[in-house]
């Protein structure tokens, strides 16, 4: 069983101290919830960077390609029409659509992209349960450290993080 502790912290700089520190020392999957983005937090979490541009310019892409492919298919193969003297394959007619089609699957990989590497899927999470927890959103920084209860119960990890100035800890047991 995999328990987490959640250190609460009154700026962002001691929460971005005591996660350097923390991932220092080796310990378990690093997590922070703050009231605003920061990129001292990130830099301290040694968060990489995200794969999402790249996969919404291909989904862009691949939009595109496949409404250009589709268009040619079947107005220029299937029913070629002869309209005003136009042959049926003429690019310019079927670029609006193709186009149009990029930027559709490109938002539509960004929003489902970004719920998903986001994790903002989740129902249900043990943090939710937490008195004051909601300060997160507010004006309070927290530090979610998961590791073994061994780790947690023997309270080496409290006295490391205690020089950073917490204001409280709280375990978490997740099923």
């Amino acid at each position: 069983m995999t328990s987490a502790l959640l250190v609460e912290f009154d700026s962002a700089s001691r929460l971005a101290e005591a996660a350097r520190h923390a991932r220092e020392l080796g310990l378990g999957e690093l997590d922070a919830y703050t009231p605003y983005s920061t990129e001292e937090v990130r830099e301290a979490l040694g968060l990489r960077r995200t794969r999402l541009p790249m996969f919404v310019f291909f989904a862009g892409l691949l939009g595109a390609g496949g409404a250009y492919a589709l268009e040619w298919y079947t107005v220029g193969h299937l029913y070629p029409l002869d309209v005003g003297g136009r042959p049926p394959h003429m690019p310019l007619a079927y670029t609006p659509i193709a186009f149009e089609m990029g930027v559709l699957a490109a938002a539509a990989t960004a929003f489902f992209g970004v719920l998903v590497f986001g994790k903002l899927v989740k129902w249900w999470d043990p943090v939710f349960e937490v008195p004051g927890f909601e300060t997160a959103s507010v004006d309070r920084f927290w530090l979610r450290v998961n590791a073994p209860r061994q780790a947690l119960e023997e309270g080496a990890l409290r006295a490391e993080l205690d020089r950073f100035e917490p204001l409280r800890y709280v375990v978490l047991e997740e099923p």
